[in-house]
């Protein structure tokens, strides 16, 4: 009953945070990848309750319509905006906290068998924090956090955790912290 109840509060954050971008209750309904982000969450939510099969029905939608690789298995629990979504991958073990916006050719994911701990969560690939803003392809890897108020810069490559409040250009490298 867990998994029905995250299904709908996921759609709940994900509609909120498409609200609050386009400045609108009624546009989220007009956004193409807004539906992306339901497709998601159906896909996770028979992650969740191990039909994998049909986890994957869900998830070769996006994968093949939109052009989006978002595996079941991410934890998303903040909600997510998708800007111009093509080519955007989100790994199994990403985990989120809070609304994120992340714009089109976005990598989140990858570890090379890397894992670390934060605040007693095991930690394989990132976890991303309130309001973070991951740019135009970029890739965001390993075992790392992203924390509040996070912007990365088009073209970034973030291997390392981030302070909240930090503007991330080139390869780790932060503008502003």
């Amino acid at each position: 009953m867990n998994s029905f109840k995250n299904l709908f509060i996921g759609l709940k954050n994900d509609y909120n945070g498409y609200a609050r971008v386009a400045g609108s209750k009624i546009k989220p309904i007009l956004k193409i990848h807004y539906y992306c982000n339901v497709i998601f969450r159906i896909s996770h939510f028979f992650f969740e309750i191990k039909l994998l099969p049909i986890a994957k029905i869900f998830w070769g939608i996006n994968r093949f319509v939109y052009a989006i690789d978002i595996d079941p298995g991410a934890q998303l629990n903040g909600g997510f905006v998708i800007i111009h979504g093509i080519g955007i991958v989100i790994g199994r073990y990403v985990k989120s906290e809070g609304l994120f916006k992340i714009y089109q050719g976005a990598t989140l994911g990858g570890n090379n068998d890397k894992e670390s701990i934060y605040e007693g969560i095991l930690l394989k690939q990132p976890f991303v924090k309130d309001n973070v803003i991951i740019g135009i392809n970029s890739a965001v890897l390993g075992p790392i956090v992203i924390e509040e108020g996070v912007v990365i810069g088009a073209n970034a490559v973030v291997t390392k955790n981030v302070a909240a409040g930090s503007v991330i250009v080139g390869n780790n490298k932060v503008l502003r912290s």
